[in-house]
């Protein structure tokens, strides 16, 4: 199949390089695109979707599910298969690791019983930044 290059893909991948540490819904996308000035081409919500979901095929883009609210949030991913990146359960911001600490990782966890990791993985932790907050935020 093949993959064009249209302006409006080009300015959903420069929205999620420019957040590539964030996940977010294919609404949440298409508002934040309207919402910019600078743009002729704005790709409504239908467009935003499909081109994700391509995007999700070639792997350059991850879908997750948000526990909080079970809708499925998009994310740029830069380690295309097999990657380890870790999300926060609170903001939801992701992080990745580098490749030299993936391998390692997966090698660990392919050593746990029979287990062989095929593909991403992700942990789910708490970030400095919402560790740090009162209690009463963190809820």
């Amino acid at each position: 199949m093949a993959v064009y290059k249209t302006v409006q893909r080009e300015i959903l991948l420069d929205f999620l390089k420019a957040r590539k540490n964030e996940a977010f819904t294919v609404r949440e996308i298409a508002y934040e695109l309207s919402r910019r000035g600078d743009l002729e081409k704005i790709p409504s919500e239908s467009t935003v979707y499909r081109l994700l979901k391509d995007l999700e095929k070639n792997g350059s883009v991850q879908k997750d599910i948000n526990p909080e609210n079970r809708e499925f949030v998009y994310r740029l991913t830069e380690n295309h298969g097999k990657g380890v990146s870790m999300r926060c359960r609170v903001c939801g911001n992701v992080y990745s690791v580098d490749n030299e600490t993936s391998r390692r990782l997966q090698a660990d966890i392919a050593g746990v019983g029979d287990i062989v990791p095929d593909g991403d993985i992700e942990f789910i932790v708490e970030c400095r930044n919402c560790k740090h907050r009162p209690e009463e935020q963190n809820n």
